[in-house]
């Protein structure tokens, strides 16, 4: 308990405050630990000063359970549900390319819209697997030296495909010199992935995305990657409800779209390799999203 004297007050966690694992009559108790600094008015030397610390703690061993619960919940409907959904796929695919009979224009019209939502679908379970595991702490990195031109080489490919319905064009915008990253390869793709679908998804027609990386001028430099798009933007009550999990935002005709859990996923990725994510943002002037990651180790 006493470790958490010596963070200072900027610096304690607000929202998500540490919580504390106790042994109680042989089951786990859990309690959320507060430190609230206590000042004083010091007549002599007509000053407020410094007199101690209040350690708090509240017991939230029930809200604990409760969240496991949903944790398991989750987990298991999500597993339960890919296994039928890649069936689908499969039969989708042998449907589609005739091997099982021939199939008219209008049924493969209606085969695509069909397989359209089923992938849909199969995203959304593997991003509430991603979470279970986040959540579990089953989530394993493979950490190696990286570049980060190739990585942003292999999203840009990847994406192209994406950016013909809008004509959208890619401004990439790398130095050459950049270090390499320590990152866990695949998982570092799929957040710079899921931040350009985003930057496709609100851009207007014709508009460029930019994609830049460079070191950051801190005392321990890292490499900062960004994404920016010149879309509608975030307004400010909504820059950090974004990354919690199924906050959707709406746009002005009140539509939600996506699960909400992209970028949740994307931050906790992100934080568990040493980094940040993070995004600037104004109405009428589009987003930027950004992400940190340590250099490499020099071998």
């Amino acid at each position: 308990m006493l470790r958490h004297l010596d963070t200072p007050a900027a610096q304690r966690p607000t929202e998500a405050a540490p919580v504390l694992t106790l042994a109680q009559h042989d089951e786990e108790a859990y309690y959320r630990v507060s430190v609230n600094d206590v000042v004083s008015f010091n007549e002599a030397l007509d000053k407020m000063e410094f007199v101690g610390s209040i350690l708090t703690l509240r017991n939230v061993s029930e809200y604990k359970k409760l969240d496991q619960a949903k944790s398991n919940f989750l987990a298991t409907v999500s597993h339960e549900l890919k296994t039928p959904l890649s069936s689908i796929n499969f039969s989708l695919k042998l449907l589609q390319n005739g091997k099982v009979g021939p199939v008219n224009e209008e049924q493969q019209n209606i085969l695509a819209t069909i397989k359209q939502e089923n992938q849909r679908l199969l995203r959304l379970v593997g991003e509430l697997i991603d979470v279970s595991r986040l959540e579990s702490g089953n989530i394993q990195l493979n950490f190696q030296a990286a570049r980060v031109t190739e990585v942003v080489q292999f999203a840009a490919a990847t994406i192209q495909l994406q950016l013909q319905p809008k004509q959208l064009t890619l401004d990439i915008q790398i130095a050459d010199t950049l270090p390499a990253v320590r990152a866990d390869i695949e998982k570092t793709t799929w957040v710079l992935l899921n931040l350009l679908a985003n930057a496709i998804r609100y851009s207007p027609e014709q508009a460029q995305i930019h994609i830049r990386a460079a070191l950051t001028t801190e005392a321990q430099p890292q490499v900062r990657i960004s994404v920016q798009d010149h879309g509608p933007g975030i307004a400010p009550q909504y820059q950090e409800k974004i990354f919690q999990r199924f906050v959707q935002i709406p746009d002005k005709n009140g539509y939600k779209g996506g699960s909400g859990l992209g970028l949740s996923i994307a931050r906790e990725f992100i934080g568990s390799q040493g980094g940040q994510l993070w995004v600037e943002s104004e109405l009428g002037s589009g987003s930027t999203f950004s992400f940190t990651l340590p250099l490499a180790r020099p071998e």
